[in-house]
């Protein structure tokens, strides 16, 4: 009976699941992050050494990366999948959105908030995508949106900030202190990931009330509901009804979120009827599909 593995592998963390022909589940590990462009190539494949410990022998193999941008990342992921398993399996590499948009075959639009942000679908067999430029470029609606808003915010008004939000920002950078809190954004390996970790307190203080948190969730969740219409205006324009499964973790931090997203969408394109639900599967499960295609030809 084959094995097939799929590996979901981002910019906070990367998850191995390994499953037989019936859909059990054989092995599953985690590890820390494995995106093609920001981790470093020695922490990356150490990760996924860790990740993929114990994991019996694949057949069939998918790794969805975050950072896969090119065909020269693709070959060098599958080569990286080759070092970690070590065996003769067949193996592809996708990126990582690809694994969400799999994970929910039901949904026509997949809308990632996580660490970035990104909106992908379906159009005539092929998987197409809008955002996803990282950071430094795009991201609208993402953690690390949220999370620098909530950081800015206590650094300018430390006195007005919530009790909630000092206690998250002492939670991911052990102090208070401005000095160290500068330090340890510039000084992370990935500074859009830490900062990603305070966007429960910015759900949190949107709920209270708090005006910076609002603003953000409005202005983030405007911003992403655009890009969002601009993509099924290209991809979706004939659609009069529209199921969009959520997945990252920005739509499990608060209903904030997802309240917000839903009320501008309803702006940017009124004529849909919208349906939106978390994604039901973890995309680790995409995968797992992914890797089933090699085995059928697909």
């Amino acid at each position: 009976m084959s094995v097939y593995v799929g590996l979901d592998c981002g910019g906070s963390s990367s998850r191995v699941l390994a499953m037989d022909e019936e859909g059990n589940v054989l092995f599953q590990g985690q590890s820390g992050a494995a995106n093609l462009v920001s981790t470093p190539e020695g922490r990356l494949r150490r990760n996924l050494t860790n990740a993929s410990k114990g994991c019996p022998k694949p057949d069939y193999v998918c790794g969805c990366f975050a950072g896969l941008i090119s065909p020269q990342t693709r070959e060098r992921g599958i080569g990286i999948l080759q070092d970690t398993f070590g065996v003769p399996a067949v193996f592809r590499a996708e990126p990582d959105y690809t694994a969400a948009l799999y994970a929910s075959p039901e949904a026509d639009v997949c809308v990632i908030s996580g660490t970035g942000s990104l909106v992908c679908s379906r159009n005539n067999g092929k998987i197409v995508k809008s955002g996803g430029r990282g950071y430094i470029l795009g991201d609208q609606g993402s953690g690390y949106s949220f999370g620098r808003d909530a950081l800015m915010h206590f650094l300018q008004h430390p006195e007005q900030s919530t009790r909630y939000l000092r206690d998250q920002i002492e939670d991911v950078f052990g102090s208070l202190e401005e000095s160290v809190l500068v330090t340890g954004v510039y000084k992370a390996p990935s500074p859009a990931t830490i900062l990603a970790r305070l966007v429960k307190a910015v759900g949190h203080d949107a709920a209270e009330g708090q005006e910076y948190a609002t603003n953000s969730v409005q202005k983030h969740m405007g911003d992403l509901a655009k890009l969002v219409s601009s993509h099924v205006k290209t991809h979706q324009s004939e659609s009069k009804q529209l199921s969009i499964s959520l997945a990252g973790g920005v739509w499990k931090a608060s209903a904030q979120f997802k309240d917000a997203f839903l009320n501008h969408l309803k702006e940017e394109l009124p004529q849909i009827e919208w349906e939106l639900h978390r994604l039901l599967r973890p995309p680790l499960y995409g995968a797992v599909e992914l890797a089933k295609e090699l085995n059928h030809g697909n």
